[in-house]
């Protein structure tokens, strides 16, 4: 067995596209990046990597690379299950939480599980999705940015279990 705990924050500015978990979130502010920014699915990537101990998201998805302007980090999620299933193990479960203070994100939770577990070919009842507000405190509680942390635990098929 292999855990894994990742982390992702960006900072929001106006005029930008929302999107956590590969969903499309309703809001006037987006992420400031030169991909979707999406925070969820880059914790997720860095806690896979920290599984394998294979680096980090910016490791393999450099800022610098113009191949990751505007990519959609869902894929990311996906290419990353693959290294996965290559290193000989399997994703057995995640948890997962969004901090965001000013969107509410409750009505998008249930299709950024579903998104998560096709990503990982999991099922959904082994993927959690929560979100926090924060109390207003810090930046993502004042809705100037979005944090997400992820924890992962991967089995190698042949463990009992």
């Amino acid at each position: 067995m292999r855990i894994g705990l990742g982390h992702d924050i960006h900072r929001l500015v106006p005029g930008r596209p929302l999107v956590l978990g590969g969903v499309p979130i309703e809001a006037e502010v987006g992420f400031d990046t030169h991909s979707d920014g999406d925070v969820l699915c880059h914790a997720l990537v860095d806690a896979l990597a920290g599984a394998l101990a294979d680096g980090d998201l910016g490791t393999h998805y450099p800022e610098d690379d113009p191949a990751a302007d505007d990519a959609r980090s869902l894929d990311f999620v996906i290419e990353f299950a693959e290294r996965v299933a290559a290193a000989g193990y399997r994703v057995e479960s995640v948890d997962s939480f969004v901090v965001l203070g000013t969107i509410r994100l409750r009505p998008y939770l249930d299709r950024m599980k579903i998104n998560i577990a096709g990503a990982l070919r999991l099922d959904p009842d082994r993927v959690s999705v929560k979100a926090r507000s924060n109390d207003g405190i810090g930046p993502e509680g004042e809705g100037t940015a979005v944090g997400a942390s992820a924890v992962v635990l991967l089995r190698e098929p042949a463990d009992p279990g």
